[in-house]
Formats: structure tokens, sequence, C-alpha cells
């Protein structure tokens, strides 16, 4: 689809973007290329051809054909392109649930010769894109090799992550203040005990039910749970034994203290009792239904004044006050839970591009604000004037109504995911804002505290990823099923419906299966 108007304005990021809308043609001719484009839609509606990707396509000189899919419908819509060799020139690729970028459908296209190894463009003796970027010189090999598949790299990360990300134990502060345990717990044991406790005070005392954990659903590998499995098990998702064998850990023996734990919050009343049936609204933290929400590290990132920029839903009083706790010692380790992958998110670009095509995309998509300046605010920002008032203590001004809409049809704050990004430094972009959202000096200083520990604690305890890289067919097929089947059992013991014997015998016999000894014998043959 052609573009009928254009806004000039590459000039645009050195100060702000003029937005004067003429004609294509008298624009910049019909000469760009074309690129095509799928993304995910994590819910805010962008629309094609809006001001935010004209902008984007008058910077880089390009035609931009964006298509945002719906994250609920991405992956079928996606994986069916890719199954028939018909994707657009550039794709966001989403992890598949267990945490990879390179799953079956995707590699079996790798394999088939559909995706470009972007190898040769990123290194080349030094010259590479790789090797002389602003953002991309600073990654080192460990992070390029979370990157590769059979020895290319199909995949371009568009930065990295913080670590440890689904580490946070974030709280209500204002209900310990109120109820007085501010005596912060240290210990899984102690957390427990605050957590049944503080919920019953605050049950009490606020007159509506107050769940001390926020979760629903039936997923007990949901990542709002595995860092306090990992403080009882002392594993991630999979770990090596000596003997060379890969463990599971809901398989580790100790996985059955961190189920005993649940069971105990569950019989106290300080689980939702109908957490399995996916009750999302019932004991949410944001709603200021539950003390507790273990998270993301960095996204309790309140304004000093509570109110600037809330975290709590709109619905909710202004003096619900967030903090997060430290991570806490469990049995085997700290509720410290290393990222799958620091790949934050990725691109893949079809094979069926032209050598041309190809270079205007590594350029196109590898941004950054030393080779575009202004590049970095427009990528958090959006554009002067149309999508913020600059004002003059030199804040932004977001709240016209007019500004916000034309935010969320340009999904601004969001191309981040397939264009090039700086790293995540989550501290001074969330909690250290200027004017009125910065959060105030006693947050500052706790989220740097976690930050600290989290960083340095995984190496420490010897905590990583064992199975990031292997691929195993049975893995592939029939973990799906497998998975389901335990998460059930789980359900059923937290809710006292079936006891430690049933559970062991449960668990022997996945172990004793063909199935799980298949998955163990491909994953040491993908080794080789």
């Amino acid at each position: 689809m052609k573009k009928m108007l254009r806004r000039s304005g590459a000039a645009a990021l050195a100060a702000a973007v003029a937005m004067s809308a003429v004609p294509a043609a008298a624009a910049a001719g019909d000469d760009r290329m074309t690129i095509t484009v799928m993304g995910i839609d994590w819910g805010y509606g962008p629309q094609q051809d809006s001001e935010m990707e004209r902008a984007w396509e008058d910077l880089f000189d390009v035609n931009l054909e964006v298509e945002w899919v719906n994250y609920q419908d991405y992956d079928q819509k996606v994986n069916t392109l890719i199954a028939a060799g018909s994707t657009p020139d550039v794709i966001q690729i989403n992890k598949e649930g267990n945490g990879r970028y390179y799953y079956p459908i995707f590699t079996q296209a790798i394999d088939a010769g559909l995706f470009v190894d972007m190898t040769p463009y990123l290194f080349a003796d030094g010259n590479g894109i790789a090797e002389t970027n602003a953002v991309m010189k600073n990654w080192d090999d460990s992070f390029w090799e979370q990157a590769k598949y059979n020895g290319g790299i199909y995949i371009l990360p568009r930065c990295k992550a913080e670590n440890a990300q689904n580490s946070g134990i974030m709280v209500r502060r204002d209900l310990m203040k109120k109820y007085g345990y501010e005596e912060e717990p240290t210990t899984m044991d102690d957390l427990k005990d605050w957590l049944i406790n503080l919920s019953q005070a605050a049950t009490e005392g606020e007159g509506k039910k107050i769940y001390g954990l926020e979760f629903f659903g039936d997923d007990f590998m949901d990542s709002h749970l595995k860092a306090f499995a990992v403080a009882f098990t002392g594993q991630t998702d999979w770990n090596q034994d000596e003997n060379g064998d890969y463990q599971y850990i809901q398989f580790n023996d100790k996985y059955l203290d961190f189920l005993n734990w649940m069971k105990d919050l569950y019989a106290a009343g300080a689980l939702d009792p109908e957490f399995a049936l996916n009750n999302s609204d019932t004991s949410n933290w944001k709603s200021g239904n539950a003390v507790s929400y273990l998270g993301t590290w960095y996204n309790w990132n309140q304004s000093a004044d509570l109110t600037s920029n809330k975290v709590f839903d709109e619905s909710t009083a202004d003096d619900l006050e967030a903090w997060c706790l430290m991570p806490v010692e469990g049995e085997s380790a700290y509720s410290v839970y290393p990222n799958y992958t620091d790949i934050d998110s990725c691109i893949a670009i079809s094979a069926s591009c032209s050598e041309e095509k190809i270079a205007k995309i590594m350029e196109v998509f590898n941004g950054t604000e030393e080779a575009y300046p202004g590049y970095n605010l427009m990528m958090t920002d959006g554009v002067e004037g149309i999508h913020y008032t600059l004002l003059e203590d030199g804040t932004k001004d977001t709240s016209d109504e007019a500004m916000k809409q034309a935010r969320q049809d340009g999904y601004v704050g969001a191309w981040n995911q397939i264009f090039l990004k700086t790293d995540q430094d989550q501290i001074k972009d969330k909690f250290m804002r200027d004017g009125a959202k910065r959060a105030s000096d006693e947050s500052i200083e706790r989220v740097q505290t976690i930050k600290d520990f989290i960083y340095s604690y995984p190496a420490e305890a010897g905590l990583k990823q064992e199975i990031q890289k292997l691929q195993s067919s049975t893995y592939d097929t029939q973990w799906g099923i497998i998975s389901d089947d335990v998460n059930a059992m789980c359900t059923q013991y937290v809710m006292g419906q079936i006891g430690e014997a049933e559970w062991t015998a449960f668990i022997q016999g996945i172990k004793d299966s063909a199935d799980y000894k298949a998955i163990q014998e491909e994953f040491k043959a993908s080794v080789q």
C-alpha cells in the first residue's frame, strides 16, 4: 500500500520534528524502498500508517508497511506464515512458552533456508555492525551465544535485558505500616508467616478480603512463582547433575517443600481459594486486593507523591504505597530467578529479501542516538507537538487527550521491540525520571540494592538455564502435555486433594516414562 501522506521532518530529531502534511511525491518521491514488517501488539491497538510510523519512515527514508498483530493471535499467525514460507521481510520472534526464541517451527524454517544468517553482517573483522554499532559493541560473547542456532545468528536482539527480571517481591507498604509489619522477612519461612498474618490483619482492618499473595491460574511454572521455587530447590527450570542427566525443577525432591509452602498459604486463606479458576481480578495486587505480588523487580516505580505515577489501578485510593522486599533465603537458594535469556526481544529477516534490502534493513533496524541525533527521545516519547508538549522546565506533558490518542495510535514506546534500543537501565528509566514521576530517594536506594544483589547472586550460586539452546523433538511435541499434567497435580496437592505419596508416585512415573528418557537422550545428543 502506498502512503498517501507524508510528514516532512527528518531534521526532526536533532530538535523537534516539524510535521506539516504534504503529498508523498513531494516529500520523498516514489523511490523509497518498502520494508514489510510484522510485530506484536500487546493490547494497545496501534494503527497502521500512524503519525509515529510516518516519522520513522522520514527518519530512515523508507516505506514501512507494519502490521501489528494482537499478542493473543500473533504466534498462530506468524507460525502459519513461517510454515508456508511467506513471511514479511521482517518479523518479530516471540518466545515459546518455555522461554526459547528458537522453537521448532522457526528452526525448521531456518534449516530450510527461509531466514537470513546475519553473522556476516554483524561480524566482519572489526567492521561488522555488532562491532561498530554504539549499542551492540557493548554486548559480550556470552550474550551473542544466546542468539545462535547451529552456529548462525538468525535472531537480532533489540537490547540486553536487566538480569533476573522476575525476582521482585512487591508489597503493599501502606498495609505494612498501618498494621505494624514493617520488619521485613528474610527467609521463605518468615515470608510465609508474614504474608499470612498481614493478610489476616488487613482483611479485618480494611473490611474486605486482602489475600497474602496474588496468584491465579493453574501454571505453577508461572514467572510469578518461579523465584520462590528456586529458593527451595536451588535450581532453575532444568538443571544438570554430576552424571550429566537433566533434571526438571518440578521433579526435584525439594520442589515438594515449595508446594507445602504454597499449601500452607492456601490453608490459611492467604491464597484465593478459587485460584485455579483463573480469577485474575480477585486477588490482584494492583487493585489493592493482595499484600504481595512476585513480579518484575523494577515495576513498582511509584512516584514520591504516590499519584503522579500511581502504579496501582486508577480506581484505588491515593494512599496505596508500593515497596519491594529484598530476595529472601530458602532451603537451597535465594528467591532469584535468572532470565531464560537476556535477549529482551528480537527480529528475524526473510531470506527472500535481496542483498540490497537486507543491508537497508540492517541499517534501519539498528539505529542509535549517535547515528540519528534525537533517536532515543523519539523512541521513548514520540514527536514533540504530536505525542507530548515540552514544558519550560524540560519535562514532557502528555495529558492532552488528543496526544494520548496519538500515542496509543502510534504505539509510542513500543517500537523498541522491533527497532534497536539502548540496553535496559530500568532504575534510570523508571525510578529516576525527571519531574513529578520521579520515585522517592528511599525507593531509588532500595531498587538499586535489589539490582546489585540479583546481578551478582546467580553466578555466585551457579544458577543458570541449562537447556536454553538444546534441541529435543520429543520435548517439543510432548512436554506441553507432560507439564500440563504436572501442574494439575500441583493444584490438587496445594488444595489438599492428594498427598505426598500420590505426588511422589506420579512424578516417578513420569521419570520412568519412555518420553522422559527420550528427552534426556536427545538433550545429551544435542550437546554433542
